[in-house]
């Protein structure tokens, strides 16, 4: 080899191991290096806000940077949602998603979402609450059978409350499993229309347990029936849906957490480690216990494998029984 190409070779060398150096550091580049910040699509008061200020505090703690909780209600959460699906993909600008704003959602309001599964990297699950439906502590009904048996007396009497598109979906399949003639009221959040159930507004309302806690802690509200497999522990005398005679009536929320689509590798998998230690956390527990709440504790893989499922879910669901929102 003539000294010429001995140089040739050693500055195509030393080029290659700049490259290489470069890319590593940029693979490795600090985070966080600003605020935080956890977009809630929900009202301030709801279940999944309560757990997003809990996550704001662990990661907080284990990123070593302010995290701070951002509600954005409205439009069924898409407004939230949206907000983050244009926020850059570097980690500063997480959503507390859910049920509905990405797996439901896509099902009814594609068209007009802003957003799509594409738009999201799922970075870790938070935990998931079974449907229930709520009224008020004097209500006359003992059960759904009696709740059914009075709407058929009065058709057209009685309105269903729901904060997002999977309750506003629990009164429509109600509706037509039942045979009932009733009015769906939708509303920003389940707190919201569970208020006013307790005011008389409305007759009852969907909303996942983590929503109607303080509301059944407080004997306010009581539960006719639970749209889960099984029943809720923390309600162990309320029959499921199934159980009253509603064939295949499951409905049950969740929550995640989802990043903007391109998330660097580095941080997805930081984040991750974050959010499952914060699930884990005895506060985190505890939150959950009140509503009989379980875990969510994903990887990386099976969070996105656990999304997919779901999306699919509700694109048969609507596919099936051809039920839609108002």
């Amino acid at each position: 080899m003539t000294g010429r190409r001995r140089i040739r070779l050693l500055l195509a060398t030393l080029a290659a191991m700049g490259a290489a150096a470069l890319g590593t550091a940029h693979a490795q580049a600090p985070y966080p290096t600003r605020t935080v910040t956890l977009v809630v699509p929900v009202p301030a008061g709801s279940g999944t806000d309560i757990g997003a200020r809990l996550l704001a505090r662990d990661l907080a703690g284990a990123l070593g940077a302010t995290v701070v909780v951002e509600n954005k209600p409205g439009a069924n959460g898409a407004i939230g949602a949206q907000a983050v699906a244009r926020a850059p993909a570097d980690g500063h600008t997480l959503l507390i998603g859910n049920a509905t704003t990405n797996a439901a959602n896509y099902a009814f309001f594609a068209a007009r979402l802003g957003y799509t599964p594409a738009s999201f990297d799922a970075v870790g699950g938070l935990g998931a609450s079974p449907i229930a439906l709520y009224v008020a502590a004097d209500a006359p009904w003992r059960d759904l059978a009696d709740l059914v048996a009075d709407a058929r007396r009065q058709p057209g009497k009685f309105n269903c409350g729901s904060g997002n598109a999977t309750t506003q979906v629990a009164c429509e399949v109600l509706r037509r499993q039942a045979g009932i003639e009733i009015v769906n009221v939708p509303y920003r959040g389940n707190p919201q229309s569970l208020a006013d159930v307790l005011g008389g507004q409305l007759s009852f309302a969907f909303s996942d347990a983590s929503a109607a806690t303080s509301f059944m802690e407080g004997r306010k509200l009581r539960a006719l029936g639970v749209a889960s497999a099984t029943r809720n522990p923390v309600m162990p005398d309320v029959g499921t849906f199934i159980e009253q005679g509603f064939e295949g009536f499951e409905i049950t929320g969740w929550s995640m957490v989802f990043a903007p689509a391109g998330l660097p590798p580095g941080v997805a998998e930081r984040l991750n480690a974050a959010i499952r230690q914060s699930v884990d956390s005895p506060e985190s527990v505890q939150h959950r216990a009140r509503s009989g709440g379980v875990a969510l504790r994903f990887s990386l893989p099976q969070a996105r494998g656990f999304v997919a499922d779901e999306v699919a879910r509700w694109a048969r669901f609507v596919e099936l029984t051809g039920v839609r929102p108002q």
